[in-house]
């Protein structure tokens, strides 16, 4: 089985915060938790439920990613002055 197929296995229908393992019986379990804690990272899946024990009002939320694009456009006009 190549890494494409192996990819596709670890996809779980319809959970957009599921994330499947697939190893053999060789691999210890410790290999297998390392692989399920690097997909979970990737995922954004520790994020999405951080995010949805608090409540955020949109305006709050608005000005918090423009503050983020303000201080991004900052550093980037630093760093690329003449």
């Amino acid at each position: 089985m190549n890494r494409k197929q192996k990819q596709h296995q670890t996809i779980v229908a319809g959970h957009s915060t599921a994330v499947n393992v697939i190893g053999t019986q060789r691999e210890d379990l410790g290999f297998a938790l390392k692989i399920w804690k690097r997909k979970v990272k990737e995922a954004g899946v520790l994020e999405i439920i951080k995010n949805r024990k608090t409540f955020t009002k949109p305006s709050v939320a608005k000005r918090e990613t423009l503050s983020k694009a303000k201080y991004r456009q900052m550093m980037f006009d630093r760093n690329n002055k003449f």
